[in-house]
């Protein structure tokens, strides 16, 4: 597992917010108040991504390989492709899949950033790179509310 500062950063001050929220007797607006800043987190990410999509260049890029994980449970098709600039480039899709969707050898239209030629998505599948991020708002939010909901009944 690779841990990086921020999420050392996210820990400590998820740790600061429940433990100031139980002193004080407030824990589950704590809990609502972690949600709210990962919402604003989560948001941010889904603007930036809308953007660097904004800015892409279509070509066709050629499907070389999966990478597998937890024993071939996760797939990510490994795809090589030439930039405008003429770079060749070689990448693997950064959102997992439960099965193979492309022949190997075979010719897709994706979609890549010419500031980032490493990033780049399948066309018509631009909402894999925010659905995560989605579901967190919405199922979080729900949960946000049913425990918000809560807290105030209880005072």
């Amino acid at each position: 597992m690779n841990v990086k500062k921020i999420d050392l950063i996210w820990a400590a001050v998820s740790m600061f917010i429940v433990g100031f929220s139980f002193y004080h007797g407030w824990l589950l607006f704590g809990f609502v108040l972690i949600y709210v800043l990962m919402a604003a987190i989560f948001t941010g990410h889904i603007m930036k991504i809308k953007k660097s999509i904004r800015n892409t260049v279509t070509v066709y890029g050629t499907v070389k390989d999966y990478f597998e994980k937890d024993k071939g449970r996760h797939v990510y098709p490994i795809l090589t492709y030439t930039t405008e600039e003429g770079r060749d480039v070689t990448s693997t899709y950064t959102v997992q899949d439960n099965k193979k969707r492309y022949d190997i050898g075979s010719e897709e239209l994706i979609c890549y950033d010419p500031q980032d030629p490493m990033f780049f998505y399948f066309a018509g599948r631009e909402e894999e790179l925010t659905r995560d991020y989605v579901r967190f708002l919405f199922i979080g939010g729900v949960l946000a509310a049913i425990v918000l909901i809560l807290a105030l009944a209880t005072m």
